[in-house]
């Protein structure tokens, strides 16, 4: 592997930067008051914007963990899991003109899903990116 790389995939900072940017991003996307009309030809694209909103930031929580030492897909899929429910919960309770969703739900659920895919297979794929060898990245 070459050195860049190598920096690259062992940067905390970097993914931890990125973490923090998509978090900020759903925050704002999701609990900000929402004064806008959308064109009906919208409709259904905003499950794609939380598959992937929630994909990346489980994504970089995963990697994150990963680089800190504690890398356990089920946390990390339970910590997407337990954000994308805490965001709709908020959105019930804030008064901030937006109504929680049940498939907002499962779009982040399914996001945080295809991003621990994704992990599991960088783990078994890439040895950088294997703590142990020898145990179950699960």
């Amino acid at each position: 592997m070459t050195k860049p790389l190598k920096k690259l995939t062992r940067s905390v900072q970097l993914y931890l930067i990125l973490l923090i940017i998509s978090t900020i991003g759903i925050l704002y996307g999701t609990l900000f008051p929402a004064d806008y009309n959308v064109p009906r030809s919208f409709y259904g694209l905003d499950k794609v914007v939380h598959f992937v909103m929630f994909g990346a930031w489980t994504f970089f929580f995963g990697i994150v963990r990963f680089l800190k030492g504690n890398f356990k897909l089920m946390i990390v899929f339970a910590g997407g899991a337990v954000f994308g429910i805490l965001i709709e919960v908020l959105q019930h309770y804030l008064p901030t003109g937006r109504n929680p969703e049940m498939l907002d739900l499962v779009a982040d659920i399914a996001g945080t899903g295809a991003a621990v895919i994704v992990l599991y297979i960088i783990s078994k794929t890439f040895t950088l990116f294997s703590s142990n060898p020898h145990e179950n990245a699960i």
